[in-house]
């Protein structure tokens, strides 16, 4: 799992530059969505810019939003480079999604199977 070697997760763990300085590194924006499906925890998606949005779902708790950005930091650096374009319903059980979900379960010390 090459992900804990990328630069953004090393730089997010390491916490010595400030969460919003590193997301900005990155052209990440992070936003919290209060009118969210319940189902839907979060997405991410790359605007014409090249920028990043990833949305977390601001009706779930703390722990599950950690959880859940980290599954899709999974996608930024290492699904979205390699895919072109792609709307996911429904495909939470497909390789890609089931390695996002190991990956947040490995670092977050958690398993919401």
């Amino acid at each position: 799992m090459d992900i804990l070697d990328k630069p953004l997760l090393k730089a997010l763990l390491n916490q010595d530059i400030p969460f919003y300085e590193v997301m900005n590194a990155f052209n990440i924006k992070t936003t919290i969505g209060f009118n969210m499906p319940s189902g839907l925890l979060g997405f991410v998606y790359v605007s014409r810019r090249g920028n990043y949005h990833l949305i977390l779902n601001g009706s779930i708790n703390y722990k599950t939003q950690c959880r859940v950005f980290i599954h899709e930091i999974k996608h930024i650096t290492d699904d979205i480079p390699n895919i072109g374009y792609m709307i996911g319903l429904d495909i939470q059980h497909t390789n890609m999604e089931q390695s996002a979900d190991d990956i947040a379960d490995m670092i977050c010390g958690t398993n919401n199977n």
